[in-house]
């Protein structure tokens, strides 16, 4: 039978998607997040209607929605809603760009970094106020600032006020809000570090693999880069029980962004991370902003390739697992949230809307808003597309009413996008709009589209090694939260 995805509604079987399996089988998914994977001659019958009611597998796909009655509808439509239910929760992340300031030349930089010198492109305090007061007058409750760059470090005493400035006032509305930070650690001190521990705030890493990867990835002209990384994760790691006991929950994680020279080091990279006592990896593809499109001759590859690489990360990674080292892999930790814990990860690119201003919104060193970090790496590229308003003369409804938004809300509805509508991996996914945008077309082109084909490529190997129980096992266990935080009860 041909591979390809359709809709499909027989009688006895409600509407569902497939897609063939490079196992021989046969994905089956739904709206509201079933799914059961079927051999050839099962998918057959189960496609015509004719799937014996004593089948092994009738149960579970009965129980995920495969034989809709009408009493089942309540709870179909409970389980979609909360499959997607960060679309309904109101912009809940801003990114405060505190500069564009960087004491590191990364080949791959989406935020076309400045010299440490060029103080002009500082957040000033003033901004820094009008920016958390922008965040608070938001409609949510619960409320995430990160802190990003350039390199955060580098604009300290901004970075001071607007997490004692944030807590203070999120106080007075009686709203809550939590902080992270990325950061390359290089401008990290003691002082700066235990600011961290006793504000609460979680932080994130860059490390591309070993020492020669990682410092010909991330130049630093005072030395080496993974030196630098290293120093700071072992006394991060080491500080970090003495302040667990006075609250602070986050483990440092850490992500690898996956060059051309990476490909072949999935064993390399894992062994990196575990010897720094780091028990989760993002291997985050490359994105077309910033430095990346000029240096793509150098380190960019195809979507085949990349996949090739996480599939050797992943089965590596469920290998050390069934051996009792427990270590696991950020997207497919994202994926399996929705896969088997059938709720949504609130991951801003894998909604049926993008997180595009409704669940993010960016805000640059001088008070710009836009609709999410990639629309201000745009901007810091010269195009202003999905520039929203100022923090010192916009309000938040205004930036919910702008066109720009409501174009981004129709362009990321998997329910009418060509190549979305009708995927098996439809329920589990998501698009980026302006990542679409940079590669020719809002609207995502699915030939033209490597953030589709890795995505699709992904889930398509998650769900092959679901149909495997030891690989189930192993993966099913990546669900737990204390991966990333001790859970406080």
């Amino acid at each position: 039978m041909k591979a390809k995805q359709k809709k499909n509604a027989v009688q006895g079987n409600a509407p569902f998607y497939f897609e063939a399996l490079g196992t021989g089988g046969f994905l089956l998914t739904n709206d509201w997040g079933g799914w059961s994977v079927l051999n050839a001659a099962d998918f057959s019958a189960f496609s015509a209607g004719k799937l014996a009611q004593t089948h092994p597998k009738r149960a579970d796909m009965a129980a995920g929605g495969f034989f809709l009655q009408s009493s089942d509808f309540s709870g179909c439509s409970e389980k979609f809603g909360k499959l997607h239910s960060s679309v309904f929760a109101g912009t809940s992340l801003h990114i405060m760009i505190l500069t564009l300031r960087c004491n590191q030349k990364c080949v791959y930089c989406h935020a076309s970094a400045k010299g440490v010198a060029e103080k002009r492109y500082d957040m000033d305090m003033a901004t820094a106020r009008k920016t958390v007061d922008f965040i608070l007058s938001s409609s949510g409750k619960n409320l995430i600032i990160e802190f990003q760059g350039g390199e955060p470090f580098l604009n300290w005493e901004v970075l001071q006020f607007a997490v004692k400035y944030a807590r203070e006032k999120a106080g007075k509305l009686k709203k809550n809000v939590d902080f992270k930070l990325v950061s390359n650690l290089s401008a990290l001190d003691q002082g700066k570090l235990r600011f961290i521990f006793e504000n609460n705030i979680g932080m994130g890493t860059s490390l591309d693999g070993p020492a020669a990867l990682h410092n010909s990835q991330r130049l630093y002209g005072a030395g080496s880069s993974h030196a630098q990384v290293v120093k700071w994760i072992k006394k991060f790691n080491a500080s970090r029980p003495r302040y667990l006991k006075k609250g602070y929950v986050y483990r440092l994680t850490a992500l690898a962004t996956i060059t051309r020279k990476a490909l072949g080091n999935a064993r390399a990279l894992a062994d990196e991370y575990l010897r720094l006592g780091l028990r989760e990896i993002y291997a985050r593809p490359l994105n077309p902003f910033g430095f990346t499109g000029a240096n793509w001759r150098l380190i960019g590859y195809s979507a085949a390739e990349y996949l090739a690489f996480y599939r050797a990360l992943l089965e590596h990674l469920i290998s050390l697992n069934a051996k009792g080292v427990k270590v696991r892999e950020k997207t497919a930790q994202t994926f399996l949230t929705k896969i088997l814990g059938g709720t949504d990860p609130a991951h801003m690119d894998c909604r049926i809307l993008c997180g595009a201003a409704i669940g993010q919104l960016a805000y640059n060193y001088n008070g710009d808003i836009y609709t999410c970090d990639e629309g201000r790496m745009l901007s810091v590229m010269g195009d202003e597309s999905f520039r929203l308003g100022n923090v010192a003369e916009t309000s938040y409804p205004q930036v919910l009413e702008n066109p720009v938004t409501k174009t981004l809300c129709v362009a990321s509805c998997l329910e009418s996008l060509p190549g979305c509508a009708d995927c098996a991996f439809k329920p589990f996914c998501g698009v980026c709009p302006i990542n679409s945008y940079f590669a020719g077309s809002l609207f995502p082109q699915k030939a033209n589209d490597q953030h589709c084909a890795i995505n699709k490529g992904i889930l398509k190997l998650i769900f092959e090694k679901l149909a495997i129980p030891r690989d189930r096992a192993v993966l099913a266990s990546w669900l737990n939260e204390g991966w990333y935080r001790d859970l406080v009860k």
